[in-house]
Protein backbone atom coordinates (compact mmCIF):
# COMPACT_ATOMS: atom_id res chain seq x y z
CA UNK A 1 0.00 0.00 0.00
CA UNK A 2 3.25 2.09 0.89
CA UNK A 3 4.32 2.08 -3.13
CA UNK A 4 1.02 2.94 -4.09
CA UNK A 5 0.97 5.74 -1.78
CA UNK A 6 4.42 7.02 -3.23
CA UNK A 7 3.80 6.12 -6.99
CA UNK A 8 0.48 8.30 -6.46
CA UNK A 9 2.12 10.89 -4.82
CA UNK A 10 4.80 11.65 -7.69
CA UNK A 11 2.46 10.99 -10.23
CA UNK A 12 0.35 14.19 -8.50
CA UNK A 13 3.60 15.94 -8.22
CA UNK A 14 4.77 15.30 -11.54
CA UNK A 15 1.18 17.08 -12.89
CA UNK A 16 1.41 19.96 -10.53
CA UNK A 17 4.94 20.71 -11.88
CA UNK A 18 3.49 20.58 -15.41
CA UNK A 19 0.53 23.05 -13.86
CA UNK A 20 3.02 25.65 -12.50
CA UNK A 21 4.96 25.33 -16.03
CA UNK A 22 2.24 26.19 -17.89
CA UNK A 23 0.95 28.71 -15.64
CA UNK A 24 4.07 30.87 -14.63
CA UNK A 25 6.16 30.24 -17.90
CA UNK A 26 3.71 29.79 -20.51
CA UNK A 27 0.94 31.64 -19.70
CA UNK A 28 -1.55 29.14 -20.16
CA UNK A 29 -4.17 29.24 -16.88
CA UNK A 30 -5.17 25.41 -16.01
CA UNK A 31 -8.73 24.92 -14.89
CA UNK A 32 -9.77 24.50 -11.45
CA UNK A 33 -11.33 21.00 -11.94
CA UNK A 34 -7.70 20.11 -12.55
CA UNK A 35 -6.24 21.68 -9.72
CA UNK A 36 -9.11 20.07 -7.57
CA UNK A 37 -8.27 17.02 -8.85
CA UNK A 38 -4.74 17.02 -7.34
CA UNK A 39 -6.10 17.59 -3.78
CA UNK A 40 -7.44 14.14 -2.71
CA UNK A 41 -4.61 12.18 -4.59
CA UNK A 42 -1.65 14.22 -2.67
CA UNK A 43 -4.10 13.36 0.51
CA UNK A 44 -4.07 9.60 -0.29
CA UNK A 45 -0.43 9.78 -0.96
CA UNK A 46 0.87 12.12 1.80
CA UNK A 47 -2.00 11.64 4.92
CA UNK A 48 -1.30 8.05 6.93
CA UNK A 49 -2.58 6.78 9.79
CA UNK A 50 0.10 6.72 12.46
CA UNK A 51 1.19 8.00 15.86
CA UNK A 52 1.30 11.62 15.56
CA UNK A 53 4.79 12.58 15.52
CA UNK A 54 5.13 10.24 12.23
CA UNK A 55 2.12 12.16 10.88
CA UNK A 56 3.38 15.72 11.69
CA UNK A 57 5.92 15.99 8.29
CA UNK A 58 3.26 14.77 5.93
CA UNK A 59 0.90 16.86 7.59
CA UNK A 60 3.01 19.69 6.52
CA UNK A 61 3.98 18.53 3.39
CA UNK A 62 -0.46 18.47 2.57
CA UNK A 63 -0.46 22.25 3.73
CA UNK A 64 2.49 23.48 1.66
CA UNK A 65 0.96 21.67 -1.66
CA UNK A 66 -2.41 23.24 -0.70
CA UNK A 67 -0.98 26.40 -0.13
CA UNK A 68 0.78 25.59 -3.65
CA UNK A 69 -2.00 24.71 -5.69
CA UNK A 70 -4.17 27.96 -4.07
CA UNK A 71 -1.06 30.04 -5.38
CA UNK A 72 -0.52 28.64 -9.09
CA UNK A 73 -4.35 28.97 -9.10
CA UNK A 74 -5.52 32.24 -7.62
CA UNK A 75 -2.38 34.75 -8.61
CA UNK A 76 -2.37 36.47 -11.74
CA UNK A 77 0.67 35.22 -13.66
CA UNK A 78 0.34 37.03 -16.39
CA UNK A 79 -2.73 39.64 -17.91
CA UNK A 80 -4.44 36.67 -19.82
CA UNK A 81 -5.30 34.53 -17.07
CA UNK A 82 -7.75 37.34 -15.61
CA UNK A 83 -8.61 38.14 -19.54
CA UNK A 84 -9.78 34.63 -20.25
CA UNK A 85 -11.37 34.79 -16.77
CA UNK A 86 -13.73 37.84 -18.17
CA UNK A 87 -13.90 35.74 -21.36
CA UNK A 88 -15.81 32.88 -20.07
CA UNK A 89 -18.32 34.95 -18.37
CA UNK A 90 -19.95 35.88 -21.98
CA UNK A 91 -22.82 33.55 -22.72
CA UNK A 92 -24.67 33.36 -26.07
CA UNK A 93 -27.90 35.68 -25.58
CA UNK A 94 -26.09 38.34 -23.68
CA UNK A 95 -26.31 42.26 -25.13
CA UNK A 96 -23.74 43.97 -26.67
CA UNK A 97 -24.39 45.78 -23.76
CA UNK A 98 -23.65 43.10 -21.18
CA UNK A 99 -20.32 41.90 -23.01
CA UNK A 100 -19.19 45.70 -22.76
CA UNK A 101 -20.03 46.21 -19.16
CA UNK A 102 -17.92 42.41 -18.79
CA UNK A 103 -14.74 43.67 -21.16
CA UNK A 104 -14.58 47.24 -20.49
CA UNK A 105 -11.10 47.35 -19.12
CA UNK A 106 -9.79 45.02 -22.62
CA UNK A 107 -7.99 46.78 -25.37
CA UNK A 108 -11.59 46.72 -28.47
CA UNK A 109 -10.28 45.47 -31.85
CA UNK A 110 -7.69 43.31 -33.26
CA UNK A 111 -4.99 45.72 -33.55
CA UNK A 112 -3.83 44.80 -36.97
CA UNK A 113 -3.67 47.19 -39.73
CA UNK A 114 -5.71 46.07 -43.08
CA UNK A 115 -3.02 46.26 -45.32
CA UNK A 116 0.18 43.70 -44.23
CA UNK A 117 3.11 44.54 -46.30
CA UNK A 118 1.29 45.63 -49.45
CA UNK A 119 -1.17 42.78 -49.26
CA UNK A 120 -5.00 44.19 -48.41
CA UNK A 121 -6.67 42.43 -45.89
CA UNK A 122 -8.40 39.49 -47.31
CA UNK A 123 -5.00 37.61 -48.38
CA UNK A 124 -2.01 36.65 -46.62
CA UNK A 125 -0.70 34.84 -44.19
CA UNK A 126 -1.19 36.33 -39.99
CA UNK A 127 1.18 33.93 -38.55
CA UNK A 128 -0.29 31.82 -35.43
CA UNK A 129 -3.66 33.27 -36.12
CA UNK A 130 -4.58 32.03 -39.59
CA UNK A 131 -4.61 32.34 -42.95
CA UNK A 132 -6.41 35.29 -44.52
CA UNK A 133 -8.07 34.16 -48.35
CA UNK A 134 -8.82 36.43 -51.29
CA UNK A 135 -12.50 36.14 -50.18
CA UNK A 136 -11.91 38.65 -47.41
CA UNK A 137 -11.90 35.37 -44.71
CA UNK A 138 -9.49 34.95 -41.67
CA UNK A 139 -9.04 31.03 -41.17
CA UNK A 140 -7.96 30.04 -37.25
CA UNK A 141 -4.63 27.78 -37.67
CA UNK A 142 -5.55 26.90 -33.89
CA UNK A 143 -9.30 25.95 -34.30
CA UNK A 144 -10.05 25.73 -37.62
CA UNK A 145 -12.89 27.83 -37.54
CA UNK A 146 -13.01 31.32 -39.91
CA UNK A 147 -14.50 34.55 -40.06
CA UNK A 148 -15.34 37.19 -42.33
CA UNK A 149 -13.00 40.00 -42.29
CA UNK A 150 -13.30 44.06 -43.13
CA UNK A 151 -11.82 47.23 -42.20
CA UNK A 152 -12.46 50.28 -40.05
CA UNK A 153 -12.50 54.12 -40.66
CA UNK A 154 -8.95 54.01 -39.41
CA UNK A 155 -7.77 51.06 -41.54
CA UNK A 156 -7.62 48.37 -38.79
CA UNK A 157 -8.91 44.94 -39.50
CA UNK A 158 -12.35 43.92 -38.22
CA UNK A 159 -13.37 40.65 -37.91
CA UNK A 160 -17.21 41.30 -38.93
CA UNK A 161 -20.34 40.56 -37.13
CA UNK A 162 -18.42 40.27 -34.16
CA UNK A 163 -16.84 42.04 -31.18
CA UNK A 164 -12.91 41.74 -30.75
CA UNK A 165 -10.99 42.38 -27.33
CA UNK A 166 -7.24 41.99 -26.34
CA UNK A 167 -5.63 42.34 -23.39
CA UNK A 168 -2.39 43.33 -23.63
CA UNK A 169 -0.28 44.98 -26.02
CA UNK A 170 2.89 43.41 -25.00
CA UNK A 171 4.56 41.39 -27.98
CA UNK A 172 3.80 38.01 -26.21
CA UNK A 173 -0.01 38.92 -26.02
CA UNK A 174 -0.90 41.23 -28.50
CA UNK A 175 -2.85 39.22 -30.67
CA UNK A 176 -4.53 37.47 -27.79
CA UNK A 177 -8.00 37.96 -29.46
CA UNK A 178 -11.36 37.18 -27.50
CA UNK A 179 -14.24 36.81 -30.01
CA UNK A 180 -17.61 37.44 -29.50
CA UNK A 181 -19.58 37.23 -32.55
CA UNK A 182 -23.04 38.56 -32.73
CA UNK A 183 -26.21 38.31 -34.29
CA UNK A 184 -29.13 40.90 -33.86
CA UNK A 185 -27.30 42.76 -30.94
CA UNK A 186 -26.78 39.53 -28.62
CA UNK A 187 -23.97 36.96 -28.60
CA UNK A 188 -24.09 33.93 -30.60
CA UNK A 189 -20.64 32.37 -29.56
CA UNK A 190 -17.10 32.99 -28.08
CA UNK A 191 -14.05 32.05 -28.83
CA UNK A 192 -10.37 33.08 -27.87
CA UNK A 193 -7.53 32.61 -30.67
CA UNK A 194 -3.98 33.27 -29.17
CA UNK A 195 -1.51 34.71 -30.30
Amino acid sequence: MNALKTAITVLASLALGLFALAEVLLAMPVAWWLYLLLVPLFAFGLIRFRPASERTWRLAAFAGVLALIATLYFVPWSSRKPFLHDLARIRPGMTEADVRRIMGRYIEGTGWPAVYGGTPAGTGTLGDHGTLTDHGTLTDHGTGTTHATGTTPTGEMTIQHSLVFRHSTAGAFDSDWGIIELKDGKVTGVSFSAD
